[in-house]
């Protein structure tokens, strides 16, 4: 295995540390933003999110449980509270590839909000571990990152993406709506 030091300081990591870091300072500005400028700028750094975590290197991780979340409860449900509130109508979305699709006799529905602060509380969380910059505790909040990458956020990344879509060319159908009234 490559010393973990290199590792922790792989151009990928560092590309991802960057984007990750503009992704978690947008959403924690979302409360100050329209709802377009909101979507607008999920609708690209969603795309980006996935392929720099898609192109983090492989580690393992000896030591487990020395890293600590930084990301509070009251934090998580304040920026989802202000998400949901600005999407409103535009948060919930069909879900068809959930696992839990195959019991249900009802369509699954996810939120948008839910999701962008699932990633949210996932990428904060790495950026202050990686911030501290001890080895051990990079080395572990990167394997978590990976872990999680494959299990919840980079499917949550593909899911909330095909929504997003959705609801940009919605808010552009309804603007178009209200210019030719107004003409």
């Amino acid at each position: 295995m490559e010393d973990f030091q290199s590792l922790g300081y792989h151009k990928n990591v560092i590309e991802f540390v960057a984007v990750a870091k503009e992704f978690c300072d947008f959403v924690e500005t979302i409360p100050s933003t329209t709802l377009q400028d909101t979507i607008l700028r999920l609708q690209k750094f969603i795309p980006l999110i996935y392929l720099k975590g898609s192109l983090l290197p492989v580690c393992e991780c000896t030591e487990l449980g020395i890293r600590e979340d930084n990301v509070t409860e009251e934090q998580y449900n304040y920026l989802y509270t202000e998400l949901h509130n600005k999407l409103g109508e535009h948060d919930e979305y069909l879900e068809v590839f959930d696992d839990n699709m195959q019991y249900s006799e009802t369509p699954v529905i996810n939120s948008i909000a839910e999701k962008i602060c699932d990633i949210y509380q996932d990428l904060k969380n790495f950026i202050f571990s990686y911030r501290c910059g001890m080895p051990e505790i990079i080395e572990e909040a990167l394997w978590e990152l990976n872990n999680n990458f494959e299990l919840y956020w980079g499917k949550a990344c593909v899911g909330v993406l095909r929504a997003i879509h959705q609801v940009v060319y919605q808010i552009k159908d309804e603007e178009k709506k209200i210019d030719r009234k107004t003409l």
